[in-house]
């Protein structure tokens, strides 16, 4: 069969490769292979010419693609001669806040580059948290954030750093080794953070007070009355968990301390108390309450004939920003309902992040960010 006539041609002409050197006027030259025999030192193979590569070297460019450029490090800065250890002033406490977010940012961006990048970022937003912000104070005349006259920026302003910081905090401590003495660290950071967002919004602006501090301090025109947060599971939590340093036991003491102040009133009796996460995420009876206050403030529409049904879908819309009514008008709203959300869900005993995530996956702030949504439970709830 091999010595039949073949009417195949190959895919690329006859050259020097694939030819004997004589004169090219043969059958092989028209075309045609008649038989396999050929002359000493003429090619066995006439069809070894498709398998060459004459622009070797841009096939190999095409398959590799072109160089990555090599990544670009930018310099990160933790330590900053110019500013306090302690913040002595709204405006040092906000500057040192804005300074750590950035360089904490830039580390776990850097994370591939820079070694231990996670574990230096949680080092610095738990020092920023625990020692450049000085802890609240139940006494007004005494408390650092409510003592001297506060802006509404300024208030703003803060609350949106310590939420920020709280984000990062809790992105940084997911990709570190977990352990009890962490999760232990991990809450009562929280809890501080949670205190000082408390007692920052407590605080009744000079310029232009807020409704919602108003309304939740107590101060607002009218029969109304302050509310506050339920430590929940954190009494319990780190008292059976290692705490090395002393700092951070008299921490959760001061803590514990705050929180059972602004949750009773002086007869020793319960206020209604707000973002109770780690009861449910239902909203509850003070929920509502400070929704209804503020809605009658802000001329909101509230549902007529009124019902528990009705107020309840309508206080998780407006907590969770589905209905930005509120969060709009008052984003001091949601940087507050975020940081209370970190902290409760610090102490609730779950992980901090999926069970079905790598171990070695790489967390970014971003993906701590707090994302609200409103489903209902059940046909009922």
């Amino acid at each position: 069969a091999l010595l039949k006539k073949l009417n195949v041609t190959a895919s690329k002409p006859v050259d020097q490769h694939s030819h004997a050197a004589k004169a090219h006027n043969d059958a092989f030259d028209k075309g045609q292979v008649v038989s396999l025999l050929a002359e000493a030192g003429s090619a066995s193979h006439p069809f070894f010419g498709r398998l060459r590569r004459d622009n070797y070297d841009n096939v190999i460019k095409n398959l590799l693609g072109d160089p990555r450029p090599d990544p670009i490090l930018i310099p990160v800065v933790l330590t900053d001669d110019s500013m306090p250890a302690i913040a002595n002033d709204y405006q040092s406490a906000a500057s040192s806040l804005q300074r750590i977010c950035n360089a904490c940012s830039l580390l776990l961006q850097q994370r591939q580059m820079i070694k231990n990048a996670p574990a230096f970022a949680a080092s610095a937003s738990q020092y920023a948290l625990t020692t450049t912000l000085p802890a609240p104070n139940l006494d007004p005349k005494y408390c650092f954030w409510r003592k001297s006259p506060m802006r509404r920026e300024t208030q703003v302003y803060l609350l949106f750093l310590i939420r920020r910081l709280c984000r990062i905090y809790a992105a940084s401590t997911a990709c570190v080794q977990q352990s009890r003495g962490l999760i232990a660290i991990r809450s009562i950071t929280f809890a501080t953070a949670t205190c000082i967002a408390d007692a920052i919004c407590r605080v009744e602006a000079t310029d232009d007070p807020s409704p919602f501090c108003l309304h939740y301090s107590g101060n607002n025109e009218g029969p109304t009355q302050p509310f506050g947060l339920k430590a929940g599971s954190f009494e319990s939590l780190a008292s059976n968990l290692p705490i090395y340093d002393p700092r951070y036991c008299s921490l959760r003491s001061q803590s514990l301390d705050y929180l059972r102040g602004i949750s009773l009133k002086q007869d020793g009796s319960k206020r209604p108390t707000i973002f109770n996460f780690d009861q449910s995420l239902t909203p509850r009876k003070g929920d509502i309450t400070l929704i209804e206050q503020l809605s009658i403030q802000l001329a909101l529409p509230r549902p007529y004939p009124p019902s528990n049904e009705k107020s309840l879908k309508r206080t998780a819309r407006l907590m969770a920003g589905t209905n930005g009514s509120i969060i709009e008008v008052l984003p001091e709203v949601e940087y507050f309902r975020d940081i209370v959300f970190y902290f409760k869900h610090s102490v609730s005993g779950k992980a901090p992040t999926p069970e079905s995530t790598n171990d070695e996956h790489t967390w970014h702030p971003s993906d701590a960010t707090l994302k609200w949504k409103v489903q209902p439970v059940s046909a009922e709830d």
